[in-house]
């Protein structure tokens, strides 16, 4: 298949992204919103760890989604209440960065292994760990399966230009928070050089 058949597939599907999306996360949406403004002055996404994050292994990665828009805006909604009814660990927030697909294919970036953890880690060498995502539907009372969010892997850490990137925000009140600080902070060149900056609540409003 040659890149343009490549491409016009993805531009006649509304299932698949040619686009891996990044989700910065903090306890607070202010500092999310100060996490993604740290990861754009840095021009780098540090990669998760076992500690920090949902890493198996040694081998620090960062995380992205190749969920179209719409279904990053269902997943956010779904994290939103899975924390409110669990109290739950946050996994990440309505901020984030995406990435062509093609340019994280070349990074080093692939698909997760959605599999049984220790099975997995029984096949794997200990260097290839940080592509396992547990996945278990053995227990009803404990399921484990996060496969919409169609999960890939950069082992390491993403270094990136502004031309490499699309900002997401949630609301048009973050929109209008990041426009003032490009200004204030003399960042024009973050805002001439982004690819766009994409609002997640009109997808659904």
């Amino acid at each position: 298949m040659e890149f343009n058949e490549w491409r016009n597939r993805y531009k006649n599907r509304n299932d698949i992204s040619s686009r891996l999306t990044h989700l910065t996360k903090a306890d607070t949406v202010d500092g999310a919103f100060q996490t993604l403004l740290k990861i754009l002055e840095d021009k780098v996404v540090i990669g998760s760890t076992t500690e920090k994050g949902f890493i198996i292994g040694d081998t620090p990665a960062v995380c992205l989604q190749e969920a179209p828009l719409n279904a990053i805006a269902e997943n956010l909604l779904y994290e939103k209440k899975l924390r409110e009814d669990e109290k739950g660990k946050v996994r990440y927030n309505a901020f984030g960065i995406r990435f062509n697909k093609v340019w994280i294919y070349k990074m080093g970036g692939r698909p997760v292994i959605y599999e049984e953890k220790e099975l997995m880690k029984s096949i794997l060498p200990k260097d290839e760990y940080w592509r396992i995502v547990n996945y278990d539907l053995n227990n009803r009372e404990y399921m484990i399966d996060w496969t919409h969010e169609r999960e890939w892997r950069v082992p390491g850490n993403i270094e990136f230009n502004y031309k490499d990137i699309e900002v997401l925000v949630p609301s048009n009140k973050y929109y209008k928070k990041f426009i003032e600080y490009c200004i204030k902070n003399e960042k024009l060149d973050m805002l001439q050089e982004i690819n766009g900056i994409v609002v997640l609540n009109t997808i659904f409003y």
